[in-house]
């Protein structure tokens, strides 16, 4: 199934034609497979996100009684309650998945949102999996759309398209019209939520909390007759226009139901729980320990080379809180170094006073190369760096990793996606719960409902 803006639609009837007409018989099994991952991996980071500071300080929160499960707690409340604050888990630790498709967290926005109202209206797994879609692949195509400019002026369009992206999903899940849809996609336009500069504080994850709070929202105030003007994408002073430049590709939009973003682009999955520029650079430092066989004691200086991306995404040089070590490339080094890995363990203001570690940082400079990666990749490879290390022996190593493991073109494979959700999962539920867990959500499709899918019912709460 295809659609075009075009024949009197905008962009917001295009796409909730779309979203309308769905099914799971129009999505590729691998490409539902992938969804499947993205669902797990989110659940995974998000039950791991209960335990740290910020979800602490989301319970203090105002919360209704309701059906909708909590992640890591026993309880349940009103699904805006349950989205603000499994969202708000998902990304607390900045564990979860990418899309380089307007460059996204896709699935911590919209998984919150259409678990909570899937457990409220009792939707089947089928039903839920399919809205899971219909939300991540239209938040994909605006991100293609409005391309990487949108994220460039400033904006953190995790949050600006999230909110897009969650009001999609939700209502395929409760069945609204075409008209109502479009709507409910406008209203969501109208909220462009998020700011890059945000980035290295704990209101980061809180967005994402109210981006998936925001999407179940707009989509009641639709179902309730809110109405909005047509073309609020490409009319004067809309979404484009104002926020992005007038840049609004059409065929990004044109081509859902002809590519899924889940397939091309792909997904890319941490494996370190710190923004994704530093996930290449931890992949060159490990490798030239193992190659050299090196420990921190042993080191006079790093030298760490990226993209622009790179530069602009890790701006915190001496982090002195966990949510500024998530933006830092001396302290993904200097860790990786001093601890052999970065885990959540790691993130901690204990680990960052570390007189150790503190001075190892101070031995490691970040600058851009311009031509770190070939022509040919650099669309593939946007958060490419190269570590060269200096050692007191007087050996020089250097490495280069153009794409981390957990990209998708270096996919971390099965075994490792697992092993990071029981990780993430165990100090919650037991290792044979959390394997259980695993494929349950891979098998979400068979479910007659999504009620289990936080694992209450084995939970064992701390």
């Amino acid at each position: 199934m295809s659609i075009a803006v075009m024949d009197g639609k905008d962009v917001e009837q295009a796409l909730a034609h779309w979203i309308s007409a769905l099914s799971l018989a129009d999505i590729p099994t691998e490409a539902q497979r992938v969804a499947c991952d993205c669902i797990a991996d989110g659940i995974g980071v998000m039950l791991a996100g209960t335990g740290s500071a910020v979800v602490q300080a989301i319970a203090k929160l105002p919360q209704y009684a309701g059906t909708c499960a909590i992640a890591g707690k026993t309880e349940h409340t009103d699904a805006a309650s349950a989205a603000l604050r499994n969202g708000t888990a998902c990304h607390a630790w900045d564990f979860d998945d990418t899309c380089y498709a307007g460059i996204v967290h896709g699935t911590a926005v919209v998984l919150p949102a259409v678990l909570a109202v899937a457990q409220e209206v009792g939707a089947t797994g089928a039903q839920f999996l399919e809205a899971f879609i219909a939300g991540v692949e239209v938040e994909y195509a605006l991100g293609g759309a409005l391309t990487d400019s949108l994220y460039e002026r400033g904006h953190w369009a995790t949050t600006t398209l999230g909110v897009i992206g969650a009001a999609a999903g939700v209502a395929k899940l409760h069945q609204l019209s075409v008209a109502q849809t479009a709507d409910a996609i406008r209203l969501a336009a109208n909220i462009p939520l998020g700011l890059r500069a945000i980035h290295g504080s704990t209101g980061k994850p809180y967005l994402c909390g109210m981006a998936a709070k925001l999407g179940i929202e707009v989509v009641d105030a639709a179902v309730a007759g809110i109405e909005v003007q047509a073309d609020i994408f490409g009319r004067h002073r809309g979404f484009a226009d104002t926020l992005n430049g007038g840049v609004l590709k059409h065929n990004a939009i044109n081509a859902l139901g002809q590519r899924f973003s889940l397939l091309e682009p792909g997904i890319a999955y941490k494996l370190h729980p710190l923004c994704s520029a530093a996930q290449a650079a931890i992949d060159a430092t490990t490798m030239l320990m193992e190659e050299y066989g090196f420990t921190a004691t042993d080191v006079e200086s790093v030298q760490c080379d990226g993209t622009g991306m790179v530069i602009a995404c890790l701006p915190y040089n001496t982090p002195v809180l966990p949510s500024q070590a998530q933006f830092s490339m001396t302290f993904a080094i200097g860790c990786t170094l001093l601890h052999g890995d970065v885990k959540i363990q790691h993130l901690n203001e204990k680990i960052l006073a570390d007189p150790v570690l503190v001075q190892l940082m101070q031995r490691i400079h970040l600058q851009t190369d311009a031509d770190l990666v070939p022509a040919a990749d650099a669309v593939a490879c946007p958060e490419a760096s190269r570590v060269e290390i200096r050692l007191r022996d007087g050996r020089i190593a250097i490495k280069t990793v153009l794409a981390a493991t957990g990209m998708p073109q270096n996919p971390a494979g099965n075994a490792r996606l697992q092993q990071k959700f029981i990780d993430c999962t165990v100090p919650l539920l037991s290792e044979d719960a959390a394997r259980a867990l695993w494929e349950t959500i891979h098998q979400v499709d068979q479910c007659q409902d999504v009620h289990g899918l936080l694992g209450q019912s084995t939970l064992q709460e701390t």
